[in-house]
């Protein structure tokens, strides 16, 4: 179950205790593609995130069919992660304690009847905005218990050693997801509005069955017979996070970039579909973009090899600063793909790293906690993005509407330079796993 959201996650860190040593070389480790459970967990995956790739294009141009009002469209995009948010931190306080693989079937089960009641609307003509609204907050609302689930998995089932490596290739998955999804969406809307959103309810059950399937039974996590109260245990995921100092500057200029990328992506939509361009050519907005994360999923380990992760971070912000505001200026739809793919190159490697390290120095019982707790912290503003983005283009032409999320990521991008809790991050070899 892949989010439709764009923008730049981060992960928790630390710099609060003393710099790790590096640790004795692991065990050699059975190879990612040897293990039956990463596969099955991959596969399955990857296939929802196309057709989530492809309901979540589609969903904006469908949004804007049927109301017409770019501002409405944006806030059916604004309630994905409107639900993304809400449930961000009761779900990784529930999923710390719930067996992680009964809550990824529930959730992948739970999209494919979501998206299958949007079809059904859609055949007996009571199709409405706010039917798509509802259906993309609940959908948000599920990856946001999926999410964490996965991530506590994949610590479960893939080695210390190659969990930087698992990372990237989630990375790769999401750029392989962009890259077929939103073309092949943009082609099916032109025949029928609700095909792509027909494939993302098959795929959601395809998930469902190869996560199922896992022989791991990835139960929940030893200290979940504690059973602290669910607020108590919220509060000591965001205690966990807010305590670190590198981890609150990230939380911080990630809430920022998060907010201007979505903004200044969606805004870049409705500035297309405004001036009548085919969904078939905005789609290639997503060809760019896929193509630089699959470029950067394939630099990730090596980059995560040589450089310091706070070292990736800076310069993937100034990366996604820097094109995105170059943009603002453009008008042609190949210099906007050609950007996109420039802004998606170093966002494996940042968002690998971050995700790896916060697996690593995490306790298991507190996986989920955390990992929720930064999407809390980090995507917090998000869903206002898309809205302001579509009050903006209702008044104001595409350049200064642009401009105005532009000029967000370089501030964003200008303090992380300043930061001297990023540039402290180290090397994911030099960091030894949480017991």
């Amino acid at each position: 179950m892949e989010t439709t959201t764009s923008g730049m996650p981060s992960s928790s860190l630390s710099v609060d205790t003393p710099h790790p040593a590096p640790h004795p070389a692991p065990e050699p480790a059975r190879s990612l593609w040897r293990n039956g459970d990463y596969l099955r967990l991959m596969s399955g995956q990857t296939l929802s995130a196309i057709g989530s790739a492809m309901s979540g294009f589609a969903f904006l141009l469908l949004g804007y069919a049927l109301t017409g009002s770019t501002a409405l469209a944006g806030g059916v995009a604004a309630a994905s992660m409107a639900g993304s948010v809400v449930c961000a931190l009761p779900a990784g306080a529930l999923v710390d304690r719930w067996p992680r693989k009964r809550v990824m079937v529930c959730c992948t089960s739970g999209g494919a009847v979501l998206y299958g009641s949007v079809v059904l609307a859609h055949e007996l003509g009571h199709l409405t905005a706010a039917h798509l609204v509802v259906v993309a907050a609940l959908s948000a609302g599920l990856a946001a218990f999926f999410g964490p689930a996965e991530v506590a998995s994949l610590r479960q089932i893939v080695p210390a050693a190659d969990l930087p490596t698992a990372m990237s290739v989630n990375q790769g998955r999401q750029g392989l997801a962009s890259l077929i999804g939103a073309p092949v969406a943009g082609a099916l809307f032109a025949l029928g509005r609700v095909i792509p959103i027909v494939a993302d309810a098959a795929s959601y059950l395809v998930c469902a069955w190869c996560v199922g399937t896992m022989k791991a039974p990835l139960a929940a996590p030893e200290r979940a017979g504690e059973r602290e109260p669910v607020v108590a245990a919220i509060r000591a995921g965001l205690r966990w996070v807010w305590d670190r100092r590198d981890l609150r500057m990230v939380a911080v200029l990630s809430t920022v970039v998060n907010f201007a990328a979505n903004g200044f992506l969606t805004g870049l939509v409705l500035v297309l579909q405004r001036r009548g361009e085919q969904p078939a050519v905005i789609g290639l907005l997503e060809t760019g973009l896929a193509a630089g994360l699959l470029v950067g999923a394939v630099l990730a380990p090596g980059l995560l090899r040589r450089f310091r992760t706070g070292m990736l971070v800076i310069a993937g912000f100034w990366v996604v600063a820097l094109a995105l505001s170059g943009m603002a200026f453009a008008s042609s739809i190949v210099v906007y793909i050609a950007g996109l793919a420039v802004v998606a190159l170093l966002l494996p490697a940042l968002n690998s790293g971050l995700m790896s390290y916060e697996a690593l120095v995490t306790p298991d019982a507190m996986q989920g906690r955390v990992t929720t707790a930064v999407t809390f912290l980090a995507m917090g503003l998000a869903p206002l993005a898309p809205v302001l983005s579509g009050v903006l283009l209702e008044r104001w032409s595409a350049t200064p509407t642009l401009l105005v999320f532009g000029g967000l990521l370089l501030v964003a991008a200008a303090l992380a330079g300043g930061s001297g809790a990023l540039r402290s991050i180290p090397r994911l070899a030099d960091v030894p796993p949480a017991a």
